[in-house]
């Protein structure tokens, strides 16, 4: 059981299925938009050891120039503990969300640059850079490097990096290069690479954000019963196509087109309406445990499940948090934080977060009050 706990981390990120998509807001036209993070993590529990914690890890740790927070997976093999982060935002409003890619390729270890394990890619971004600029640059001066137990390497990753500016990047490894995207869609799941999911889009563009009136020049009489053909009965054929399994691709289209309609319906103008949109998207990739089967060939692979969504704002600097179990956002805002010294809280504390208002009713109803 030993050996095949070990061998599990080598498979370690296999079980994941993250989401990630930004949602522009902008109080008026004179200023630049803002924007929402939205992203989820799954996970297998591996042999019941997973737990999750919210971490605020002080300025100063490991030499780290600034605080940040994070969600930390903490895995424990045998007795020795692992503690990760793949999320997390630092105060200069930096954010950076690591994602599974198989397809990684990471670059060779020279004997001049430091070797960067593609682990802890998310902490010393989140600890030493301000910006994305920043990102790129110390990026440049590292080789990032395959995560290894013993001679196996783990599993590949790939990073979405947002700043305060408004600016956003993909990073990815492909075939030992290093390819630095400007994310434009502002969307990223898992497999394929990124460029791939960009063409994909093209693939939907019979979806409309419109009400499909345009076979009207078709309409043809029949039965009294059936009235004419053809024509839409009731709503949503404006998205008939749109992928709904939880596959990267499938997860990648829904997520944008989805939010591009939405916003070409109704633009955003608060903190508060970004958060109602991306909660209603975060909802829309949510794994419940066990429809999404986990491979059986993979060593400690289970059923996916999406262990937390994060709402975040580089330009607030705000993170809203949330649990399987307790589905109810929590707040954590980095602007009042010390991070002279480290803070945790639970990521689930038990409940399912929810509000008993049986005693909070306001006066009585009206007595001439009409009931259907």
């Amino acid at each position: 059981m030993a050996a095949m706990r070990w061998t599990s981390l080598v498979f370690l990120p296999v079980s994941w299925a993250c989401s990630y998509v930004e949602l522009p807001w902008q109080a008026n036209s004179t200023v630049r938009p803002s924007y929402l993070i939205a992203r989820t993590m799954e996970l297998s529990n591996l042999y019941g050891t997973t737990e999750y914690s919210i971490e605020a890890v002080p300025r100063g740790s490991k030499h780290g120039k600034f605080g940040y927070v994070a969600p930390m997976n903490h895995f424990h093999f045998d007795g020795l503990p692992i503690q990760v982060p793949f999320e997390g935002m630092n105060e200069q409003g930096l954010t950076v969300s690591a994602h599974y890619l198989a397809q990684a390729v990471y670059e060779a270890p020279t004997d001049q640059d430091e070797p960067l394990s593609a682990l802890e890619v998310v902490p010393r971004l989140l600890a030493n850079c301000s910006c994305v600029e920043d990102v790129i640059k110390l990026l440049e001066s590292v080789k990032v490097v395959a995560p290894k137990h013993g001679k196996q390497s783990l599993g590949g990753l790939h990073w979405a990096i947002a700043d305060t500016s408004g600016r956003s990047i993909i990073v990815e490894y492909l075939e030992g290069q290093r390819m630095v995207h400007e994310n434009h869609p502002r969307v990223m799941t898992n497999d394929p690479d990124i460029r791939w999911h960009w063409r994909n889009l093209n693939t939907y563009v019979n979806l409309n954000p419109h009400y499909p009136w345009q076979n009207d020049i078709l309409q043809v009489k029949t039965d009294a019963d059936i009235g004419a053909v053809p024509r839409p009965i009731g709503h949503g054929w404006n998205l008939f196509g749109l992928p709904g399994d939880s596959s990267p691709p499938s997860r990648f289209v829904r997520l944008f087109y989805l939010r591009g309609y939405a916003l070409q319906s109704r633009a955003m103008t608060s903190f508060q309406e970004a958060v109602v949109l991306g909660t209603g998207l975060l909802n829309n990739v949510f794994l419940p445990v066990g429809p999404v089967a986990g491979n059986p060939r993979e060593p400690g692979d289970g059923p996916e499940l999406t262990d937390y969504g994060v709402l975040k704002s580089c330009q607030e600097k705000v993170m809203l948090i949330r649990g399987y179990v307790n589905s109810q956002w929590r707040k954590i805002d980095l602007k009042r934080l010390d991070f002279s010294k480290a803070h945790t809280w639970p990521l689930e504390d038990g409940s399912l977060g929810l509000q008993d208002i049986t005693d909070g009713a306001k006066g009585d109803a009206p007595k001439d009050q009409l009931y259907l």
